[in-house]
């Protein structure tokens, strides 16, 4: 019994697979924001700031060539 795998099943799987979680929506709704999460005190801050305000991390996705 159950042979047969049916395409919407197949098709449910896909799309779970390829749904970004909810950390990188996370992300992305504050990019939109111009505000980015900092990746060491998990604190949301300007996108355009070159160092963290909170923990001085430096902010690697807008300023890749900083330390």
């Amino acid at each position: 019994m159950g042979g047969k795998e049916k395409s919407y099943r197949k098709a449910q799987k896909n799309r779970r697979k390829n749904d970004p979680s909810p950390r990188e929506i996370e992300r992305e709704l504050l990019r939109m924001q111009g505000l980015i999460l900092c990746e060491n005190c998990q604190t949301a801050d300007s996108l355009y700031q070159p160092r963290c305000p909170n923990c001085d991390e430096s902010n690697k996705t807008h300023y890749p060539n900083k330390l």
